[in-house]
Protein backbone atom coordinates (compact mmCIF):
# COMPACT_ATOMS: atom_id res chain seq x y z
CA UNK A 1 0.00 0.00 0.00
CA UNK A 2 0.59 3.73 -0.58
CA UNK A 3 -0.01 4.57 3.12
CA UNK A 4 2.68 2.03 4.14
CA UNK A 5 5.26 3.59 1.82
CA UNK A 6 5.31 7.20 3.27
CA UNK A 7 5.12 5.62 6.98
CA UNK A 8 8.40 3.78 6.40
CA UNK A 9 9.77 6.30 4.34
CA UNK A 10 9.14 8.47 7.77
CA UNK A 11 10.78 5.99 9.78
CA UNK A 12 14.02 5.88 7.69
CA UNK A 13 14.05 9.73 7.46
CA UNK A 14 13.46 9.85 11.58
CA UNK A 15 16.57 7.35 12.07
CA UNK A 16 18.77 9.47 9.50
CA UNK A 17 17.62 12.24 11.49
CA UNK A 18 19.19 10.48 15.06
CA UNK A 19 22.44 9.70 13.17
CA UNK A 20 22.54 13.15 12.14
CA UNK A 21 21.81 15.05 15.43
CA UNK A 22 25.37 16.34 15.79
CA UNK A 23 25.24 17.95 12.16
CA UNK A 24 24.39 21.19 11.52
CA UNK A 25 20.56 21.98 10.74
CA UNK A 26 20.69 22.93 6.96
CA UNK A 27 21.07 26.60 5.70
CA UNK A 28 18.35 26.18 3.31
CA UNK A 29 14.73 24.03 3.56
CA UNK A 30 13.13 22.46 0.26
CA UNK A 31 10.15 23.58 -0.78
CA UNK A 32 6.98 21.61 1.16
CA UNK A 33 4.39 21.73 -2.00
CA UNK A 34 5.81 18.45 -2.97
CA UNK A 35 5.48 16.74 0.30
CA UNK A 36 2.38 17.82 0.69
CA UNK A 37 0.99 16.82 -2.30
CA UNK A 38 2.18 13.39 -2.14
CA UNK A 39 0.64 12.86 1.69
CA UNK A 40 -2.50 14.29 0.25
CA UNK A 41 -2.36 11.90 -2.55
CA UNK A 42 -1.58 9.17 -0.06
CA UNK A 43 -4.02 10.23 2.45
CA UNK A 44 -6.90 9.94 -0.53
CA UNK A 45 -5.98 6.66 -1.85
CA UNK A 46 -5.73 5.38 1.51
CA UNK A 47 -9.73 6.64 2.39
CA UNK A 48 -10.91 5.91 -1.12
CA UNK A 49 -9.08 1.90 -0.10
CA UNK A 50 -11.08 1.93 2.94
CA UNK A 51 -14.06 3.18 1.91
CA UNK A 52 -14.92 0.74 -0.63
CA UNK A 53 -13.12 -2.48 1.12
CA UNK A 54 -14.64 -5.44 -0.08
CA UNK A 55 -12.95 -7.40 2.87
CA UNK A 56 -11.03 -9.24 0.05
CA UNK A 57 -9.59 -12.02 2.15
CA UNK A 58 -11.42 -11.58 5.44
CA UNK A 59 -14.68 -12.50 6.68
CA UNK A 60 -17.46 -9.86 6.86
CA UNK A 61 -17.90 -8.43 9.99
CA UNK A 62 -20.88 -8.64 11.69
CA UNK A 63 -21.87 -4.61 11.81
CA UNK A 64 -22.00 -5.24 7.55
CA UNK A 65 -24.06 -7.34 7.64
CA UNK A 66 -27.52 -7.54 5.85
CA UNK A 67 -30.89 -8.19 5.92
CA UNK A 68 -33.43 -8.96 3.13
CA UNK A 69 -34.62 -5.76 1.86
CA UNK A 70 -31.17 -4.76 0.80
CA UNK A 71 -31.14 -8.43 -1.01
CA UNK A 72 -34.01 -8.08 -2.38
CA UNK A 73 -33.72 -4.73 -4.06
CA UNK A 74 -30.39 -5.91 -5.60
CA UNK A 75 -32.09 -9.61 -6.85
CA UNK A 76 -34.92 -8.00 -8.40
CA UNK A 77 -32.88 -4.87 -9.96
CA UNK A 78 -30.09 -7.18 -11.26
CA UNK A 79 -32.45 -9.95 -12.81
CA UNK A 80 -35.10 -7.43 -14.24
CA UNK A 81 -31.96 -6.34 -16.63
CA UNK A 82 -31.73 -5.09 -20.28
CA UNK A 83 -31.45 -8.31 -21.58
CA UNK A 84 -34.60 -9.92 -20.23
CA UNK A 85 -35.40 -7.58 -23.14
CA UNK A 86 -33.57 -9.58 -25.59
CA UNK A 87 -34.21 -12.79 -24.27
CA UNK A 88 -37.90 -12.47 -24.36
CA UNK A 89 -38.36 -12.14 -27.48
CA UNK A 90 -36.25 -15.41 -28.51
CA UNK A 91 -38.94 -17.46 -26.90
CA UNK A 92 -41.60 -15.95 -29.43
CA UNK A 93 -39.02 -16.38 -32.29
CA UNK A 94 -38.44 -19.91 -31.27
CA UNK A 95 -41.73 -21.42 -31.70
CA UNK A 96 -42.47 -21.62 -27.63
CA UNK A 97 -46.36 -22.36 -27.00
CA UNK A 98 -47.72 -20.23 -24.22
CA UNK A 99 -48.31 -23.31 -21.92
CA UNK A 100 -44.02 -23.90 -22.48
CA UNK A 101 -43.81 -20.18 -21.32
CA UNK A 102 -46.23 -20.13 -18.55
CA UNK A 103 -45.95 -23.95 -16.94
CA UNK A 104 -42.05 -24.33 -17.92
CA UNK A 105 -40.36 -21.07 -16.94
CA UNK A 106 -42.49 -21.26 -13.54
CA UNK A 107 -40.83 -24.58 -12.97
CA UNK A 108 -37.46 -23.54 -13.83
CA UNK A 109 -37.67 -19.92 -11.78
CA UNK A 110 -38.29 -21.84 -8.97
CA UNK A 111 -35.92 -24.04 -9.15
CA UNK A 112 -32.92 -21.53 -9.78
CA UNK A 113 -34.65 -19.87 -6.47
CA UNK A 114 -34.23 -23.06 -4.42
CA UNK A 115 -30.50 -22.92 -5.94
CA UNK A 116 -29.86 -19.79 -4.24
CA UNK A 117 -31.84 -20.56 -1.23
CA UNK A 118 -30.17 -23.77 -0.53
CA UNK A 119 -26.98 -24.16 -2.17
CA UNK A 120 -25.74 -20.50 -2.32
CA UNK A 121 -26.84 -18.92 1.15
CA UNK A 122 -25.70 -21.51 3.71
CA UNK A 123 -22.36 -21.43 2.25
CA UNK A 124 -22.24 -17.57 2.51
CA UNK A 125 -23.56 -17.23 5.76
CA UNK A 126 -21.50 -20.29 6.87
CA UNK A 127 -17.86 -18.79 5.79
CA UNK A 128 -18.63 -15.65 4.89
CA UNK A 129 -15.64 -15.21 2.51
CA UNK A 130 -15.71 -14.20 -1.29
CA UNK A 131 -16.16 -16.15 -3.89
CA UNK A 132 -12.74 -16.31 -4.93
CA UNK A 133 -11.49 -16.27 -1.42
CA UNK A 134 -12.88 -19.42 -0.52
CA UNK A 135 -12.62 -21.32 -3.66
CA UNK A 136 -8.62 -20.80 -3.20
CA UNK A 137 -8.91 -22.10 0.35
CA UNK A 138 -10.08 -25.04 -1.32
CA UNK A 139 -8.16 -25.93 -4.47
CA UNK A 140 -5.03 -23.70 -4.02
CA UNK A 141 -3.83 -20.47 -5.55
CA UNK A 142 -2.86 -21.66 -9.18
CA UNK A 143 -6.07 -23.67 -10.21
CA UNK A 144 -8.27 -20.47 -8.87
CA UNK A 145 -6.03 -18.25 -11.40
CA UNK A 146 -7.13 -20.30 -14.48
CA UNK A 147 -11.00 -20.18 -12.87
CA UNK A 148 -10.47 -15.97 -11.97
CA UNK A 149 -9.67 -15.31 -15.59
CA UNK A 150 -12.47 -16.94 -17.06
CA UNK A 151 -14.59 -15.42 -14.64
CA UNK A 152 -13.65 -12.29 -15.11
CA UNK A 153 -13.71 -12.13 -18.84
CA UNK A 154 -16.85 -14.44 -18.91
CA UNK A 155 -18.79 -11.77 -16.45
CA UNK A 156 -16.93 -9.15 -18.41
CA UNK A 157 -18.58 -10.05 -21.67
CA UNK A 158 -21.97 -10.07 -19.54
CA UNK A 159 -21.85 -6.75 -18.48
CA UNK A 160 -20.99 -5.47 -21.92
CA UNK A 161 -24.02 -7.27 -23.15
CA UNK A 162 -25.79 -4.57 -20.42
CA UNK A 163 -24.32 -1.96 -21.85
CA UNK A 164 -24.85 -2.63 -25.34
CA UNK A 165 -28.72 -2.81 -24.32
CA UNK A 166 -28.59 0.41 -22.67
CA UNK A 167 -26.71 1.39 -25.62
CA UNK A 168 -29.46 0.69 -27.74
CA UNK A 169 -32.32 2.83 -25.82
CA UNK A 170 -30.10 5.90 -26.31
CA UNK A 171 -29.15 5.05 -29.78
CA UNK A 172 -33.25 5.40 -30.40
CA UNK A 173 -33.32 8.93 -28.80
CA UNK A 174 -30.49 9.99 -31.00
CA UNK A 175 -31.58 8.36 -34.11
CA UNK A 176 -28.90 6.17 -34.08
CA UNK A 177 -29.43 2.79 -35.95
CA UNK A 178 -29.01 -0.30 -33.44
CA UNK A 179 -27.25 -3.54 -34.37
CA UNK A 180 -29.26 -6.10 -35.63
CA UNK A 181 -29.66 -9.33 -34.63
CA UNK A 182 -27.05 -10.78 -37.08
CA UNK A 183 -24.30 -7.89 -36.60
CA UNK A 184 -20.87 -9.10 -34.87
CA UNK A 185 -19.18 -6.03 -35.32
CA UNK A 186 -19.49 -2.70 -35.02
CA UNK A 187 -22.25 -1.03 -37.03
CA UNK A 188 -21.51 2.84 -36.42
CA UNK A 189 -18.59 5.11 -34.55
CA UNK A 190 -21.93 7.35 -33.07
CA UNK A 191 -23.33 3.51 -31.40
CA UNK A 192 -19.67 2.85 -29.72
CA UNK A 193 -19.38 6.22 -28.60
CA UNK A 194 -22.85 5.77 -26.72
CA UNK A 195 -21.68 2.12 -25.33
CA UNK A 196 -18.07 4.04 -23.96
CA UNK A 197 -20.77 6.80 -22.10
CA UNK A 198 -23.24 3.89 -20.84
CA UNK A 199 -19.86 1.51 -19.72
CA UNK A 200 -18.51 4.70 -18.25
CA UNK A 201 -21.14 5.59 -15.82
CA UNK A 202 -22.08 2.37 -14.74
CA UNK A 203 -18.28 1.59 -13.93
CA UNK A 204 -17.88 4.39 -11.67
CA UNK A 205 -20.73 3.27 -9.52
CA UNK A 206 -19.82 -0.21 -9.51
CA UNK A 207 -16.45 0.88 -7.96
CA UNK A 208 -17.96 2.69 -5.02
CA UNK A 209 -18.70 -0.98 -3.81
CA UNK A 210 -20.96 -2.95 -2.48
CA UNK A 211 -22.98 -0.56 -0.37
CA UNK A 212 -23.60 1.84 -2.86
CA UNK A 213 -24.75 -0.74 -5.54
CA UNK A 214 -27.48 -2.87 -2.93
CA UNK A 215 -28.49 1.45 -2.86
CA UNK A 216 -28.38 2.23 -6.29
CA UNK A 217 -30.60 -1.44 -6.65
CA UNK A 218 -32.93 -0.49 -4.23
CA UNK A 219 -33.68 2.94 -5.56
CA UNK A 220 -34.02 1.66 -8.90
CA UNK A 221 -36.21 -1.67 -8.34
CA UNK A 222 -39.73 0.35 -7.91
CA UNK A 223 -39.14 2.30 -11.46
CA UNK A 224 -38.36 -0.90 -12.66
CA UNK A 225 -41.19 -2.57 -11.34
CA UNK A 226 -43.58 0.52 -12.35
CA UNK A 227 -42.28 0.28 -16.27
CA UNK A 228 -42.64 -3.02 -16.63
CA UNK A 229 -46.55 -3.32 -15.61
CA UNK A 230 -46.36 -0.21 -18.10
CA UNK A 231 -45.11 -1.84 -21.03
CA UNK A 232 -47.02 -4.71 -20.19
CA UNK A 233 -50.59 -2.92 -20.17
CA UNK A 234 -49.55 -1.14 -23.60
CA UNK A 235 -48.21 -4.16 -25.11
CA UNK A 236 -51.67 -6.04 -24.39
CA UNK A 237 -53.67 -2.84 -25.40
CA UNK A 238 -51.50 -2.60 -28.50
CA UNK A 239 -52.60 -6.53 -29.26
CA UNK A 240 -56.09 -5.53 -28.85
CA UNK A 241 -57.09 -7.33 -25.35
CA UNK A 242 -59.89 -5.49 -24.97
CA UNK A 243 -60.79 -5.14 -28.62
CA UNK A 244 -62.51 -8.69 -29.00
CA UNK A 245 -64.49 -9.93 -26.69
CA UNK A 246 -64.30 -13.30 -27.41
CA UNK A 247 -60.31 -13.85 -26.55
CA UNK A 248 -59.30 -13.71 -23.29
CA UNK A 249 -55.80 -13.15 -22.44
CA UNK A 250 -55.03 -16.85 -22.77
CA UNK A 251 -56.67 -16.25 -26.32
CA UNK A 252 -54.45 -13.63 -26.68
CA UNK A 253 -51.01 -15.07 -25.90
CA UNK A 254 -51.28 -18.31 -27.47
CA UNK A 255 -52.69 -16.36 -31.13
CA UNK A 256 -51.05 -13.32 -31.06
CA UNK A 257 -47.68 -13.89 -29.32
CA UNK A 258 -46.87 -17.34 -28.59
CA UNK A 259 -47.78 -19.00 -31.94
CA UNK A 260 -45.21 -21.24 -32.51
CA UNK A 261 -44.14 -20.19 -35.45
CA UNK A 262 -40.72 -20.23 -35.69
CA UNK A 263 -38.57 -17.36 -37.26
CA UNK A 264 -36.15 -18.21 -40.21
CA UNK A 265 -32.72 -19.28 -38.55
CA UNK A 266 -33.89 -20.10 -35.05
CA UNK A 267 -34.37 -23.63 -33.28
CA UNK A 268 -37.59 -25.12 -31.88
CA UNK A 269 -37.60 -23.94 -27.84
CA UNK A 270 -40.12 -26.85 -25.95
CA UNK A 271 -41.13 -26.88 -22.53
CA UNK A 272 -38.17 -28.80 -21.59
CA UNK A 273 -35.90 -26.01 -22.88
CA UNK A 274 -37.95 -23.93 -21.52
CA UNK A 275 -37.58 -25.36 -17.82
CA UNK A 276 -33.82 -25.34 -18.17
CA UNK A 277 -33.30 -22.42 -19.22
CA UNK A 278 -34.72 -20.78 -16.77
CA UNK A 279 -32.98 -22.66 -14.42
CA UNK A 280 -29.35 -22.85 -15.62
CA UNK A 281 -29.61 -19.35 -17.16
CA UNK A 282 -27.78 -18.16 -14.13
CA UNK A 283 -25.65 -21.14 -13.17
CA UNK A 284 -22.65 -19.61 -12.34
CA UNK A 285 -24.07 -17.56 -9.85
CA UNK A 286 -25.79 -20.21 -8.10
CA UNK A 287 -24.43 -23.75 -8.24
CA UNK A 288 -21.68 -22.20 -9.70
CA UNK A 289 -21.20 -20.04 -6.23
CA UNK A 290 -20.36 -16.68 -7.91
CA UNK A 291 -23.00 -15.11 -5.68
CA UNK A 292 -20.66 -15.98 -2.44
CA UNK A 293 -19.59 -12.59 -3.05
CA UNK A 294 -22.75 -11.06 -2.65
CA UNK A 295 -24.65 -12.90 -0.19
CA UNK A 296 -21.48 -13.24 2.55
CA UNK A 297 -23.05 -9.67 3.48
CA UNK A 298 -26.85 -11.67 4.22
CA UNK A 299 -27.53 -12.07 7.88
CA UNK A 300 -29.23 -15.08 7.86
CA UNK A 301 -29.29 -17.81 5.08
CA UNK A 302 -33.45 -17.55 4.54
CA UNK A 303 -32.20 -14.50 3.06
CA UNK A 304 -31.90 -16.19 -0.17
CA UNK A 305 -34.99 -16.57 -0.46
CA UNK A 306 -35.01 -12.50 -1.51
CA UNK A 307 -33.39 -14.56 -5.28
CA UNK A 308 -37.29 -15.10 -6.06
CA UNK A 309 -37.66 -11.27 -6.67
CA UNK A 310 -35.00 -11.33 -9.75
CA UNK A 311 -36.40 -14.91 -11.03
CA UNK A 312 -40.62 -14.00 -10.84
CA UNK A 313 -40.09 -9.87 -11.09
CA UNK A 314 -36.96 -10.09 -13.14
CA UNK A 315 -37.08 -13.35 -15.32
CA UNK A 316 -40.54 -14.72 -15.02
CA UNK A 317 -42.58 -11.55 -15.66
CA UNK A 318 -40.37 -9.82 -17.75
CA UNK A 319 -39.87 -12.14 -20.22
CA UNK A 320 -43.13 -12.69 -20.97
CA UNK A 321 -43.83 -8.77 -21.04
CA UNK A 322 -40.71 -8.31 -23.52
CA UNK A 323 -42.18 -11.26 -25.90
CA UNK A 324 -46.05 -9.29 -25.91
CA UNK A 325 -43.46 -6.40 -27.11
CA UNK A 326 -41.96 -8.23 -29.74
CA UNK A 327 -45.17 -9.62 -31.34
CA UNK A 328 -46.08 -5.82 -31.19
CA UNK A 329 -42.97 -5.40 -33.21
CA UNK A 330 -44.29 -8.26 -35.32
CA UNK A 331 -47.72 -6.85 -35.67
CA UNK A 332 -46.80 -3.45 -36.85
CA UNK A 333 -43.74 -4.77 -39.08
CA UNK A 334 -43.54 -8.81 -39.58
CA UNK A 335 -40.16 -8.55 -41.49
CA UNK A 336 -38.35 -6.67 -38.35
CA UNK A 337 -37.45 -9.21 -36.51
CA UNK A 338 -34.88 -7.35 -34.52
CA UNK A 339 -34.62 -8.24 -30.69
CA UNK A 340 -32.88 -4.65 -29.47
CA UNK A 341 -34.66 -3.50 -26.54
CA UNK A 342 -34.25 -0.19 -27.62
CA UNK A 343 -36.37 0.21 -30.42
CA UNK A 344 -38.84 -2.44 -29.33
CA UNK A 345 -39.45 -0.38 -25.61
CA UNK A 346 -39.65 2.87 -27.87
CA UNK A 347 -42.59 1.43 -29.85
CA UNK A 348 -44.13 -0.02 -27.00
CA UNK A 349 -43.72 2.94 -24.12
CA UNK A 350 -42.35 5.69 -26.28
CA UNK A 351 -39.45 7.72 -23.88
CA UNK A 352 -40.47 6.13 -20.75
CA UNK A 353 -39.99 2.58 -21.82
CA UNK A 354 -36.69 3.20 -22.86
CA UNK A 355 -35.92 5.02 -19.73
CA UNK A 356 -36.72 1.56 -18.37
CA UNK A 357 -34.67 -0.09 -20.78
CA UNK A 358 -31.50 2.52 -19.39
CA UNK A 359 -32.30 1.52 -15.63
CA UNK A 360 -32.71 -2.18 -16.34
CA UNK A 361 -28.99 -2.59 -18.14
CA UNK A 362 -27.21 0.11 -15.45
CA UNK A 363 -28.88 -1.83 -12.57
CA UNK A 364 -27.56 -5.35 -13.54
CA UNK A 365 -24.17 -4.31 -14.89
CA UNK A 366 -23.30 -2.83 -11.30
CA UNK A 367 -23.42 -5.60 -9.45
CA UNK A 368 -22.00 -7.57 -12.52
CA UNK A 369 -19.08 -5.86 -12.58
CA UNK A 370 -18.35 -5.46 -8.72
CA UNK A 371 -18.00 -9.25 -9.28
CA UNK A 372 -15.79 -9.08 -12.20
CA UNK A 373 -13.42 -6.95 -10.27
CA UNK A 374 -13.63 -9.14 -7.21
CA UNK A 375 -12.18 -11.45 -9.38
CA UNK A 376 -9.14 -9.35 -10.73
CA UNK A 377 -8.61 -8.08 -7.73
CA UNK A 378 -8.09 -11.82 -6.41
CA UNK A 379 -5.40 -12.33 -9.67
CA UNK A 380 -3.90 -9.39 -8.48
CA UNK A 381 -4.02 -9.42 -4.96
CA UNK A 382 -2.52 -6.32 -4.60
CA UNK A 383 -4.59 -3.92 -6.96
CA UNK A 384 -7.60 -2.60 -4.04
CA UNK A 385 -11.53 -4.06 -5.09
CA UNK A 386 -12.21 -0.35 -6.70
CA UNK A 387 -9.59 0.27 -8.81
CA UNK A 388 -9.70 -3.33 -10.46
CA UNK A 389 -13.71 -2.61 -10.81
CA UNK A 390 -12.73 -0.24 -13.00
CA UNK A 391 -10.16 -2.12 -15.22
CA UNK A 392 -13.01 -4.93 -15.43
CA UNK A 393 -15.38 -2.08 -16.34
CA UNK A 394 -13.11 -0.91 -19.01
CA UNK A 395 -12.72 -3.87 -20.54
CA UNK A 396 -16.49 -4.84 -20.54
CA UNK A 397 -16.67 -0.95 -22.54
CA UNK A 398 -14.95 -2.89 -25.20
CA UNK A 399 -16.61 -6.17 -25.77
CA UNK A 400 -19.75 -3.94 -25.73
CA UNK A 401 -18.81 -2.28 -28.82
CA UNK A 402 -19.59 -5.65 -30.84
CA UNK A 403 -23.21 -6.63 -30.58
CA UNK A 404 -22.11 -10.66 -30.71
CA UNK A 405 -22.71 -11.69 -27.04
CA UNK A 406 -25.97 -10.16 -26.78
CA UNK A 407 -27.63 -11.55 -30.23
CA UNK A 408 -26.31 -14.78 -28.80
CA UNK A 409 -26.99 -14.19 -25.16
CA UNK A 410 -28.81 -17.75 -24.57
CA UNK A 411 -25.80 -19.32 -25.73
CA UNK A 412 -23.28 -17.12 -23.90
CA UNK A 413 -24.89 -18.11 -20.47
CA UNK A 414 -25.45 -21.55 -20.43
CA UNK A 415 -21.86 -21.72 -21.94
CA UNK A 416 -20.23 -20.00 -18.99
CA UNK A 417 -22.05 -21.63 -16.28
CA UNK A 418 -20.94 -25.00 -17.77
CA UNK A 419 -17.50 -23.55 -17.56
CA UNK A 420 -17.32 -22.46 -14.03
CA UNK A 421 -20.41 -24.21 -12.53
CA UNK A 422 -17.53 -27.57 -11.55
CA UNK A 423 -15.51 -25.47 -9.01
CA UNK A 424 -18.79 -24.09 -7.13
CA UNK A 425 -19.69 -27.93 -7.16
CA UNK A 426 -16.49 -28.43 -5.42
CA UNK A 427 -16.53 -25.77 -2.92
CA UNK A 428 -20.18 -26.72 -1.66
CA UNK A 429 -19.11 -30.48 -1.72
CA UNK A 430 -15.61 -30.04 0.10
CA UNK A 431 -17.63 -27.91 2.91
CA UNK A 432 -20.71 -29.44 3.37
CA UNK A 433 -19.87 -33.26 2.37
CA UNK A 434 -16.09 -34.12 3.18
CA UNK A 435 -16.49 -33.65 6.93
CA UNK A 436 -19.57 -36.34 7.28
CA UNK A 437 -17.75 -38.73 5.17
CA UNK A 438 -14.07 -38.49 6.79
CA UNK A 439 -12.35 -36.38 4.51
CA UNK A 440 -10.92 -32.93 5.28
CA UNK A 441 -12.23 -29.86 3.61
CA UNK A 442 -10.39 -26.56 2.61
CA UNK A 443 -7.10 -29.13 1.74
CA UNK A 444 -4.51 -26.35 0.28
CA UNK A 445 -5.50 -23.35 2.81
CA UNK A 446 -4.63 -26.31 5.70
CA UNK A 447 -1.68 -27.90 4.23
CA UNK A 448 -0.35 -23.77 4.06
CA UNK A 449 -1.08 -22.69 7.32
CA UNK A 450 0.57 -25.88 8.79
CA UNK A 451 4.30 -25.26 6.46
CA UNK A 452 7.27 -23.84 8.80
CA UNK A 453 7.51 -21.39 6.67
CA UNK A 454 3.87 -19.91 6.42
CA UNK A 455 3.96 -16.23 6.36
CA UNK A 456 0.27 -14.85 4.47
CA UNK A 457 -2.87 -16.61 3.88
CA UNK A 458 -1.88 -17.40 -0.13
CA UNK A 459 -2.80 -20.56 -0.30
CA UNK A 460 -0.08 -22.45 -3.02
CA UNK A 461 -0.62 -26.24 -2.37
CA UNK A 462 -2.68 -27.46 -5.03
CA UNK A 463 -5.33 -29.60 -4.78
CA UNK A 464 -5.32 -32.37 -7.98
CA UNK A 465 -8.14 -34.07 -7.35
CA UNK A 466 -9.95 -30.72 -7.80
CA UNK A 467 -7.75 -30.20 -11.04
CA UNK A 468 -8.56 -33.40 -12.30
CA UNK A 469 -12.40 -33.30 -11.71
CA UNK A 470 -13.22 -29.86 -13.13
CA UNK A 471 -10.78 -30.83 -16.85
CA UNK A 472 -13.13 -34.01 -16.86
CA UNK A 473 -16.40 -32.44 -16.44
CA UNK A 474 -15.32 -29.74 -19.34
CA UNK A 475 -13.79 -33.08 -21.29
CA UNK A 476 -17.24 -34.57 -21.12
CA UNK A 477 -19.43 -31.72 -20.95
CA UNK A 478 -18.59 -28.87 -23.67
CA UNK A 479 -18.46 -31.60 -26.22
CA UNK A 480 -22.18 -33.17 -25.24
CA UNK A 481 -23.35 -29.58 -25.49
CA UNK A 482 -21.59 -28.23 -29.11
CA UNK A 483 -21.43 -31.22 -30.87
CA UNK A 484 -24.23 -33.75 -29.47
CA UNK A 485 -28.07 -33.19 -29.73
CA UNK A 486 -27.96 -33.10 -25.63
CA UNK A 487 -27.81 -29.44 -26.52
CA UNK A 488 -26.08 -26.34 -23.97
CA UNK A 489 -29.71 -26.28 -22.39
CA UNK A 490 -29.49 -30.05 -20.85
CA UNK A 491 -25.70 -30.19 -20.21
CA UNK A 492 -25.65 -28.75 -16.77
CA UNK A 493 -27.47 -31.54 -15.55
CA UNK A 494 -24.73 -33.96 -16.54
CA UNK A 495 -21.89 -31.54 -15.74
CA UNK A 496 -23.27 -31.59 -12.04
CA UNK A 497 -23.66 -34.85 -11.25
CA UNK A 498 -20.04 -35.29 -12.81
CA UNK A 499 -18.46 -33.09 -10.95
CA UNK A 500 -19.73 -34.40 -7.55
CA UNK A 501 -19.05 -37.60 -8.27
CA UNK A 502 -15.57 -36.99 -9.45
CA UNK A 503 -14.58 -34.79 -6.94
CA UNK A 504 -15.60 -37.40 -4.12
CA UNK A 505 -14.21 -40.42 -5.80
CA UNK A 506 -11.16 -38.91 -7.03
CA UNK A 507 -10.53 -37.15 -3.16
CA UNK A 508 -11.01 -40.87 -1.91
CA UNK A 509 -8.62 -42.28 -4.58
CA UNK A 510 -5.65 -39.74 -4.26
CA UNK A 511 -6.28 -40.26 -0.02
CA UNK A 512 -6.48 -44.30 -0.29
CA UNK A 513 -3.20 -44.57 -2.67
CA UNK A 514 -1.51 -41.68 -0.56
CA UNK A 515 -1.20 -39.01 -3.51
CA UNK A 516 -3.12 -36.53 -0.92
CA UNK A 517 -1.42 -36.28 2.22
CA UNK A 518 -3.56 -34.72 4.98
CA UNK A 519 -2.06 -32.66 8.20
CA UNK A 520 -2.79 -33.61 11.44
CA UNK A 521 -5.77 -31.66 12.99
CA UNK A 522 -6.08 -30.76 16.65
CA UNK A 523 -9.53 -31.83 17.78
CA UNK A 524 -10.61 -28.35 18.90
CA UNK A 525 -8.01 -25.82 16.99
CA UNK A 526 -9.09 -25.57 13.66
CA UNK A 527 -11.71 -23.60 13.26
CA UNK A 528 -10.10 -21.14 15.48
CA UNK A 529 -7.06 -21.35 13.72
CA UNK A 530 -8.99 -20.66 10.56
CA UNK A 531 -10.73 -17.75 12.02
CA UNK A 532 -7.48 -16.10 13.16
CA UNK A 533 -5.49 -17.11 10.29
CA UNK A 534 -8.50 -15.19 7.85
CA UNK A 535 -8.64 -12.05 10.62
CA UNK A 536 -4.77 -11.81 10.14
Amino acid sequence: MLSETATTTNIVHEGKEEENMTMPPPVRRRSSIATIARHSSVELYRKVDGKVSAYERERVPEDRWKGWVPFLGLFTSRHTAGTEFAIGPLFVARGSSTIDIILGLLIGNILATLSWRFVVAPLAVSQRLTTYYAMERVVGRRLLLVYDVLTCLLLAGLAGAMFTVSATAFSAIFNVPAPELTDIYPNSGSFCGIVIACGLVTTIIASIGFTFVTVFGQLMTPVLIAGIIYLCVNSLRMLGLNEDSDCNLWCLLSERVYTGDIVLGQTKFGMAHCIFFAWFVDLQLHIGQNDLSLLRFARTAPVGWTSAGGMFVGHYFAWIVAGCMYAVQLQEDPSNTSVAPGPIAQLVGGYFGLVVIIIAGWSTANPIIYSSGLALQHIFPKMPAWLSTIVVGILATIVACFPAITNKILEFLLLAGILLCPMGVIVFVDHFLFPKIGLQNEFSHKKQARQENFRDDICRATNWPAVATWAISEVISLPLALLTPVSLYFTPVITIVVSCSFYVGLTKHFVKSGWLIYEDEDDDGGDDAKSEEIQA
